[in-house]
């Protein structure tokens, strides 16, 4: 086709998932641990958070507030790819 000669797919690295170009320096082990840390915070702050509203707390509110916390920080991470 016309007009696309400069277009072409480039290689992801399978560790980190950044584009393999010349000047890729792999740093896969942190990448996880940066995820599994900020799915802890969430989790921790869905599990502190219904405190600065409610009275009395129950056990199923905290567990579902720790679980949307952390899907919802993994979410923000994958959406924004910091």
């Amino acid at each position: 086709m016309a007009g696309q000669a400069g277009i072409g797919f480039m290689a992801t690295c399978p560790k980190c998932g950044g584009y393999l170009g010349r000047g890729h320096r792999c740093w896969g082990g942190r990448r996880i641990l940066t995820q599994i840390r900020l799915a802890l915070l969430g989790a921790l702050a869905g599990f502190f958070l219904p405190w600065l509203w409610l009275d009395r707390i129950s056990m199923p509110l905290l567990a579902t507030t720790a679980v949307l916390g952390l899907v919802l920080t993994l979410a923000v991470r994958r959406y924004a790819r910091f």
